[in-house]
């Protein structure tokens, strides 16, 4: 198991990348009671990828380089802007897609198509909280599996 301290850092967030896809596949699975492969495609859900990649991303490099290295500085600044972005701007459009969602719902000829394009439109699909699951997930994988010369 000592080998896997000495993997570079590009493979240890991959491999965090991956096992978030195969969780939120699980999760979802079960949560619908169908096998769900779609899930994989999508950065969105419970966890958040983009969060679980940067916050391990970010605590590889603070770990290995040091916290006032030139590399950490800048995938701090990265990951403080893709969250953020992936915070605030999902809201916003999540209220808009919300939005559109009731329109769409709510046509007097609801069929297979308005469905569709309804679940498409889905607002429930990215949440804070599974932005900070994220975070959380990626950090805790780095601890774990990214201690080490890389």
């Amino acid at each position: 198991m000592n080998h896997i301290f000495n993997w570079p850092v590009w493979l240890v967030v991959v491999t965090c990348g991956t096992l978030v896809q195969v969780f939120k596949v699980t999760v979802y699975s079960i949560t619908k009671r169908h096998f769900d492969l779609a899930v994989v495609a999508q950065g969105r859900g419970l966890p958040s990828l983009q969060a679980s990649i940067l916050s391990c991303m970010f605590i590889l490099v603070a770990l290995r380089s040091g916290w006032y290295s030139g590399q950490t500085a800048f995938v701090l600044v990265f990951a403080v802007i893709v969250i953020h972005d992936t915070v605030k701007l999902r809201v916003a459009a999540s209220r808009q897609r919300e939005v559109v969602f009731h329109l769409v719902a709510s046509l007097p000829d609801a069929g297979l198509f308005h469905q569709r394009v309804a679940g498409f439109l889905d607002p429930r699909t990215h949440q804070v909280s599974h932005v900070v699951v994220g975070v959380v997930f990626g950090g805790l994988f780095a601890l774990a599996f990214g201690i080490g010369s890389g």
